[in-house]
């Protein structure tokens, strides 16, 4: 059996939380701005261009695993704002209908990606503090871990649900090879977690092109070192 990268020892263990923010939480990481443009059309285009050709750049050969988070919710404690909605009867179905349908999307697509790829699960991961907890029921989170073996992601449909918001999970992409994890947010950027500072400095100014301005200057502080 061959040694683990340190990437892949890191997405296995449960003292590696990788909670947001990916960038300020992480010191070899980097941030990039995806969606730029006068127009809607023109700014999801942007945002689809960029992070993919980031995707490229990080994973010529495609990525060696995805991981993403399942987490568990205690209905007992859904926040006040759901509370409120509760007092009218039609609201009270309507926040009912939205927890049903969001269970049922986050189920379908974690059944989906253990049924296809050979996969494990870190379990009992570190939460939000405050808000997640408190006010939605956040109460337990497992990581799912997904291997490619060669078989390949459909990434540009990953990527696209990523921008979109359009899935349950936020699924990040993995590289053994160039130690590294690609986590989009939404639209408006992504950031790319190397775990050691050769890595990043390799990766440096090929995705310089794409840095987010406003964290142009801490990026280069992590680059000299």
């Amino acid at each position: 059996m061959s040694e683990k990268s340190i990437v892949e020892e890191k997405i296995c263990s449960c003292d590696f939380s990788y909670l947001h923010p990916y960038f300020y939480n992480n010191p070899y990481a980097l941030r990039c701005e995806l969606g730029m443009g006068d127009t809607d059309e023109a700014y999801m285009e942007n945002a689809k261009r960029r992070a993919t050709e980031i995707y490229r750049i990080l994973f010529p050969d495609g990525a060696d695993a995805i991981i993403f988070n399942h987490w568990i919710y205690d209905y007992c404690d859904s926040g006040e704002a759901e509370y409120l909605s509760c007092d009218e009867s039609d609201d009270c179905e309507s926040v009912i209908s939205q927890r049903v349908n969001s269970a049922a999307e986050d189920l379908r697509f974690l059944l989906e990606y253990q049924f296809k790829y050979r996969h494990l699960t870190v379990r009992n991961l570190e939460t939000y503090d405050g808000r997640g907890d408190e006010e939605y029921g956040l109460t337990r989170r497992n990581r799912i871990v997904c291997y490619s073996d060669n078989t390949g992601f459909d990434y540009n449909d990953l990527i696209c649900c990523q921008l979109r918001e359009t899935n349950a999970h936020e699924v990040s992409f993995v590289s053994f090879k160039n130690e590294c994890i690609y986590s989009i947010y939404d639209d408006r950027g992504c950031d790319v977690v190397f775990m050691t500072h050769d890595k990043l400095k390799t990766f440096y100014h090929e995705l310089k092109p794409y840095f987010l301005e406003y964290d142009s200057e801490e990026m280069h502080r992590r680059f000299i070192g």
